[in-house]
């Protein structure tokens, strides 16, 4: 008897879920409209193709950032432009900023994105208005192992209004070189548990009048990268991810980024959102993006030559991503990194008797 009321159970809940799936067109990405790595970084739960790590990365995988040691500051804009039903033009926005601040015990990070998109202006992109906070903590297990979570705090309106309340939790593994895959990087994340937006009158993808939530619950992320060309010159590498939210859909994304010098990147990627592909909301045109990695000096500051920052790094990216035929998604960002990576290891010295007697 107890056996037939749990198998009972699971099986409400299944169906309870299934009819409950139906979040606005693009609802469980929504985050990755402000930035133009998240464009064209393949969404992916590992870092990308080639390994990047910042405030961000609260997005997809809180662990991706415990082995950062120096201070992100970032910040990235994205227009959208796009038309309505009468064909007027139409305009909406993103934007994102973030701060990463690496300590002995872990690294913290936090993020905030917001998301504006006038209603019925820009069909089938019908977002809303958002402003989302995230505070997340990552800690190095060991020399491979990564962990993280992030608290995620945010506000809604422009067609009703709410505001969520969730955790992600995530972990990232470096297993190193795979046949001739080279920093091969596996890792997974859950993300949204908690309460999300669940109370707007924002169109949902099915016609139904089924509230969802958005994004959607216990979604699931699972993806692996590696590089395929590695050397001083070149390098080229790949992501494939899947997500699974709520398990009621599959998005596949795939990304493909090639670097000269680690100074210049150009970064391809695409996503196939399944279940908005079945209810005619096609978006498989791949997305397109470049960084730009230089090192500056800042003279004359007696406080960031205290603290190694007088020579620090910069990157400036670009993206651009077409979204459901009719609107264009054109980003801009820019990452300042406090200091230089250090890649000399501490040498460590054993003192002897004898050396002890001289």
């Amino acid at each position: 008897m107890k056996r037939m009321l749990g198998a009972f159970a699971v099986l409400s809940v299944i169906v309870f879920s299934a009819a409950a799936y139906n979040p606005p067109v693009n609802g469980d990405v929504f985050y990755e409209l402000s930035s133009p790595r998240q464009l064209t970084n393949a969404s992916s739960v590992t870092g990308g193709a080639l390994f990047y790590a910042g405030p961000e990365s609260l997005i997809t995988n809180p662990a991706l950032t415990a082995t950062e040691q120096r201070v992100d500051l970032n910040a990235a804009y994205t227009a959208l432009l796009g038309h309505d039903a009468d064909g007027d033009s139409s305009y909406g926005q993103a934007f994102q900023a973030g701060i990463l601040m690496p300590f002995k015990w872990s690294v913290m990070s936090v993020y905030t994105n917001g998301t504006f998109i006038p209603l019925d202006k820009m069909p089938p992109l019908n977002l809303g208005n958002s402003v989302n906070v995230k505070y997340g903590l990552a800690k190095e297990i060991t020399d491979k192992l990564n962990v993280g979570m992030n608290l995620n705090f945010g506000a809604f309106w422009g067609a009703d209004t709410d505001f969520a309340f969730s955790a992600n939790l995530g972990f990232l593994y470096n297993w190193g070189n795979l046949w001739k895959i080279k920093d091969f990087r596996y890792g997974a994340s859950i993300l949204n548990l908690g309460k999300n937006y669940n109370h707007s009158t924002l169109p949902k993808l099915k016609a139904e009048n089924v509230d969802g939530a958005f994004p959607t619950i216990a979604t699931l992320k699972l993806g692996a990268a590696g590089s395929f060309i590695s050397n001083d010159t070149v390098k080229l590498g790949a992501s494939i991810d899947l997500t699974t939210p709520m398990f009621m859909n599959v998005i596949a994304d795939i990304g493909l980024q090639f670097s000269i010098k680690d100074m210049f990147y150009i970064n391809i990627a695409d996503e196939f959102n399944f279940r908005e592909i079945y209810n005619g909301y096609v978006n498989i045109v791949p997305s397109v993006g470049i960084s730009f990695r230089f090192t500056f000096d800042v003279k004359n500051s007696d406080y960031l030559t205290k603290n190694g920052w007088n020579q620090s790094e910069m990157s400036i990216s670009a993206a651009w991503k077409q979204l459901y035929k009719s609107i264009n998604a054109i980003s801009a960002g820019v990452d300042i990194n406090a200091g230089l990576k250090d890649k000399t290891p501490p040498v460590i010295k054993i003192m002897l008797e004898d050396d002890d007697e001289e």
